[in-house]
C-alpha cells in the first residue's frame, strides 16, 4: 500500500487516475486487471477508486477529503509563516520551514515572503495584475510584503532574492511610494521597520530610493533602531540631506536606547531636538525624556549643544533636574545646575524648590538614590514630615532602585518608610517586579525579607514577579551590574511563587534564557 505524502496534491492524484485509465485503454494488462478488481468497466471513477484503495481508502470521495483537510492545514501554516516572517523576533518563521519545507513552495505570498524571483515571475506572466493586487485582509501589495520580509536578517543568503523579487515587481508596475494597510505605510516604511531591533534590508531601501521614495520621520525613527552598524540610517540621510530638519520622533529611538551615536549622526544631519517627539509621536522635553530613559551624560550635552533647553519641563510639569535628582544622576549636577524651570505646571513647586524646580523631597530621594545615609537621616531629622511629602513619582523611585540593582538604596527607602509595595505608573510594577525582571538576586531577596508580595500583578500585562524574571531572562536588559536570572528564578520559586502561566513553548513570544528554561524544567514547570 502507498503512503500519502503529508500534503498531498489532489491534482496529482487525479493525473494518476487519468494515467491508469489510459494505460488500462491502451492494452496496459496490469492497469486493465486494477480496475477490473473494483469495476465491470473502465470508467475515470473507476480509476480513481482504484488510486483511492491504493492509499488506504475505501472510496475516491473519502481520499479528497482528506486531500483537502490536509491542504486547509497547510495554508493555515502558510498564513501564520508569512506573519511571523514579518513579525515574530523568536525564529518562529525558520522553524515552521524546517518543520514543513513544503510551506516555501505552497503560495504566491510564501514566494514573496522568501524573496523566490522564478516563482513571483512565473506567477506575474500568468497573471500581470499579480505584481500590484493587494491582499484582502492586509491592504497591502505584494511590495510592501516582500519589504516588510526580515528573511534578509533570518537566511541572508535569501537576502539577494528578497532585492531581486522587488526589482522585479517595480519593474512590473509597482509601486514604490504610495502608502497602504490600515497603517498606511508604504513600502520605505515596511523595509525600514524591518530594520527596528535587527539588521535592516540595505539592499531594498537603496532600490526604493532609487525609484522616488522619500524617507520621512518614522522611517529613520525604524532605521535609527537597526543593528547594522547604522548602515540604513546613513543611508536614508545621505539620500535626503532635508529628511532629518522635519525629524521629530526620529531621536527618540536612539534615546530610548541611549545611544550616543545615533543621537550624534541625527543631530549633524540637521534634527532639531527642540523639535523632540517621544516614542508615541507625543511634543516633549528631549532633555526630561534623555533623563527618564537613563542616558548618559555626554547623549544630554550633545541634545543641549544643538539647542535643547535643560529647564524645559517633562509631561508630568516637573523639570530634567528634578527627574535627574530622585534619580540619583548626580553625574547631571554640572548640565542642570541653574537650568530655568520653564514655567511648566508645577515645574517649581513644592517646598524648598529651586530655580530648576528640585524639591526638598527630591533631595531626600536622590540622598537614597546615591546611598547616602547620613544625609538622608540629617533631611528627615530636620523636617520629621519630609518622608511624608513625598510624591507617588518620588516614591516609585524605589522601583527604579530595584530595577538598577541598587540594593543599599532600596534598603535606605524601605528603612525611611517608603512602603515595599510601591509601583511606578507607567506599568504598575512593583520593586519586586523590577528587580526579577533585572536579575537583581540581592535586591530580590532583600525585598522579599521585607514582605513584598511575591504575586502581586503589574498594571499592564497582569504578571507576578516570576513571570518578569522569566522574561527577563530572554530579553537580558543591562540595568543591573551583575544579573543573575538563574538565583532570582529559584529564589522566587523557593520563596512560593505560582508557576501556572509559565510557557517554554519555542513559539512563546517572550521566551526566557536557555539557563533559566533548564532551571525550570528542572523544576517540572513548563
Amino acid at each position: 500500500m502507498a503512503t500519502l505524502p503529508a500534503y498531498p496534491s489532489l491534482d496529482q492524484l487525479r493525473h494518476q487516475a487519468k494515467d491508469l485509465l489510459r494505460a488500462a485503454k491502451s492494452g496496459d494488462a496490469a492497469a486493465a486487471e486494477q480496475i477490473a478488481a473494483v469495476a465491470g468497466r473502465q470508467t475515470l471513477s473507476a480509476a480513481q477508486l482504484v488510486v483511492a484503495r491504493s492509499y488506504g481508502f475505501s472510496s475516491w470521495p473519502r481520499l479528497k477529503a482528506e486531500v483537502q483537510a490536509r491542504t486547509a492545514s497547510l495554508d493555515q501554516q502558510a498564513a501564520e509563516f508569512c506573519v511571523a516572517s514579518i513579525r515574530d523576533w523568536t525564529g518562529k518563521a525558520v522553524r515552521m520551514l524546517a518543520q514543513t519545507p513544503q510551506i516555501a513552495g505552497h503560495s504566491f505570498a510564501t514566494a514573496l515572503i522568501l524573496g523566490d524571483e522564478a516563482r513571483v515571475r512565473d506567477e506575474i506572466e500568468r497573471d500581470p495584475g499579480a505584481a500590484t493586487r493587494a491582499d484582502p485582509l492586509t491592504g497591502w501589495t505584494p511590495l510592501h510584503a516582500v519589504c516588510a520580509s526580515r528573511w534578509h536578517d533570518l537566511d541572508p543568503a535569501r537576502a539577494p532574492g528578497l532585492a531581486a523579487t522587488a526589482r522585479l515587481l517595480l519593474d512590473a508596475g509597482a509601486d514604490a511610494v504610495s502608502p497602504m494597510g490600515p497603517r498606511g505605510r508604504t513600502p520605505l516604511g515596511c523595509a525600514a521597520a524591518t530594520a527596528s531591533g535587527t539588521v535592516g534590508n540595505e539592499a531594498i531601501i537603496r532600490l526604493l530610493l532609487e525609484r522616488g521614495a522619500a524617507p520621512d520621520d518614522e522611517d529613520l525613527y525604524m532605521a535609527a533602531f537597526s543593528h547594522d552598524d547604522y548602515r540604513c540610517l546613513r543611508l536614508l540621510l545621505s539620500h535626503d540631506p532635508a529628511a532629518a530638519a522635519v525629524a521629530q520622533k526620529a531621536l527618540a529611538a536612539p534615546v530610548s536606547g541611549k545611544d550616543v551615536t545615533g543621537v550624534r549622526l541625527l543631530l549633524e544631519a540637521g534634527a532639531d531636538p527642540r523639535r523632540y517627539a517621544d516614542d508615541d509621536g507625543q511634543p516633549c522635553s528631549a532633555v526630561y525624556a534623555a533623563v527618564r530613559a537613563g542616558c548618559p551624560a555626554e547623549l544630554i550635552a550633545l541634545l543641549i549643544s544643538h539647542g535643547a533647553d535643560p529647564g524645559q519641563p517633562g509631561p508630568d510639569g516637573r523639570t530634567p533636574a528634578w527627574l535627574a535628582t530622585i534619580r540619583g544622576r548626580t553625574d547631571l549636577t554640572g548640565l542642570l545646575a541653574g537650568a530655568d524651570a520653564g514655567g511648566g505646571a508645577g515645574g517649581g513647586a513644592g517646598a524648598g524648590a529651586t530655580a530648576s524646580g528640585v524639591t526638598d523631597t527630591a533631595r531626600l530621594v536622590g540622598a537614597c538614590m546615591s546611598g547616602d545615609r547620613a544625609t538622608a537621616v540629617r533631611l528627615t531629622t530636620e523636617d520629621p514630615l519630609l518622608a511624608g511629602r513625598l510624591d507617588p513619582a518620588e516614591l516609585a523611585s524605589l522601583v527604579h532602585a530595584a530595577e538598577d540593582g541598587n540594593e543599599p538604596a532600596v534598603a535606605l527607602m524601605l528603612d525611611l518608610g517608603f512602603p515595599v509595595g510601591t509601583r511606578r505608573d507607567d506599568d504598575g510594577a512593583t520593586a519586586l517586579h523590577a528587580a526579577a525582571y533585572a536579575g537583581s538576586a540581592p535586591v530580590v531577596r532583600l525585598l522579599l525579607d521585607r514582605g513584598a508580595d511575591l504575586e502581586a500583578l503589574d498594571a499592564q500585562w497582569e504578571s507576578p514577579p516570576l513571570d518578569w524574571a522569566v522574561v527577563g531572562s530572554g530579553y537580558r536588559p543591562a540595568t543591573c551590574t551583575d544579573p543573575d536570572w538563574v538565583a532570582t528564578v529559584r529564589l522566587l520559586i523557593e520563596a512560593g511563587a505560582a508557576a501556572d502561566g509559565i510557557d517554554l513553548s519555542p513559539d512563546n513570544s517572550k521566551p526566557p534564557g536557555a539557563d533559566v528554561a533548564e532551571l525550570l524544567r528542572g523544576y517540572g514547570i513548563g
